[in-house]
């Protein structure tokens, strides 16, 4: 069943329009109507599933103070053959370098600093009704690292199974798992942050990845260098505001997920029989080993 038909049979919705709008590693999303945004499950990562997702945006209606817009689940339909969700599209821009570049000293430090008081009501909220939805990075990683030595590992060269068990050396003796826990976003990138036209910071969208974990992985993108993000700096303001936080902690997450990228994009291809994200991974690994 095509997305069209399975959004009229499910919710009694006439579709006119229906254009994709994005995908991720976990789900597609498609503007229905010119009005509302349809997320469906494509991956087989039972972690990653719209009923954690809901639970929190439900959560996160009914108790965030703030005037930031985050999405409102009004559709939601899940059996073992599929998971999907609707709620009304957040009017706005995602920020992007670019416009950012062009922002004023007064919008850039009006965006940190919304940003910042953003984060920091959202991870002192009291998650105790959803402290089900816990997400434990390092046992994640360890228990993907079994997956990579039992299909994949022994085809890596000396080189790139040196990489590999440094990422996990490091991994096991950090302390930055050992510190504040709480519900965090947990993907909050440049395309994920929207913002009016008066450059104002306005919405939040996707909480797929959501979770009660490590305080430090709302900060990631933030931190980090890239194409897609803004840069070091602009995380490091952010987190000056934010206060109460170990920055130098923040900044060893954002390397050490970096870090396993490559490795994190293997397994996905391996658990979801992707074989282009296999190559991909492994061809960043290699890239990273011949540097």
């Amino acid at each position: 069943m095509d997305i069209k038909n399975l959004i009229e049979d499910k919710f009694n919705i006439v579709v006119v329009s229906c254009n994709v709008i994005g995908e991720g590693y976990d789900s597609k999303a498609y503007l229905i109507n010119d009005e509302y945004i349809f997320k469906i499950k494509i991956s087989a990562n039972e972690k990653k599933g719209y009923v954690k997702e809901k639970a929190i945006l439900d959560f996160l209606n009914d108790n965030l103070k703030t005037d930031i817009n985050i999405p409102k689940v009004e559709y939601f339909f899940i059996d073992e053959s599929v998971q999907i969700m609707g709620y009304k599209r957040i009017e706005g821009r995602a920020l992007t370098p670019d416009i950012y570049e062009y922002m004023s000293k007064e919008e850039r430090n009006n965006l940190k600093s919304d940003i910042a008081k953003f984060l920091k009501e959202l991870h002192n909220l009291d998650y105790s009704s959803i402290s089900e939805y816990v997400i434990d990075n390092k046992s994640n990683c360890l228990e993907e690292y079994e997956i990579l030595k039992s299909i994949i590992y022994n085809d890596f060269t000396e080189a790139e199974k040196k990489y590999v068990e440094g990422f996990y050396n490091r991994l096991e003796h950090t302390t930055i798992f050992s510190d504040k826990k709480c519900l965090c976003h947990n993907d909050f990138s440049c395309n994920h942050i929207l913002l009016d036209y008066n450059n104002r910071f306005i919405g939040v969208i996707d909480f797929g990845d959501s979770g009660i974990i490590d305080e430090y992985c709302d900060f990631i993108y933030l931190l980090e260098n890239s194409e897609e993000e803004i840069g070091r700096q602009f995380g490091l303001d952010i987190l000056y505001q934010y206060r109460d936080i170990d920055i130098g902690k923040a900044i060893e997450y954002q390397e050490l997920v970096d870090e396993y990228w490559p490795i994190e994009t293997i397994i996905y291809g391996i658990r979801n029989n992707k074989q282009d994200f296999i190559d991909k991974g492994r061809a960043e690994l290699k890239r990273r080993c011949d540097v």
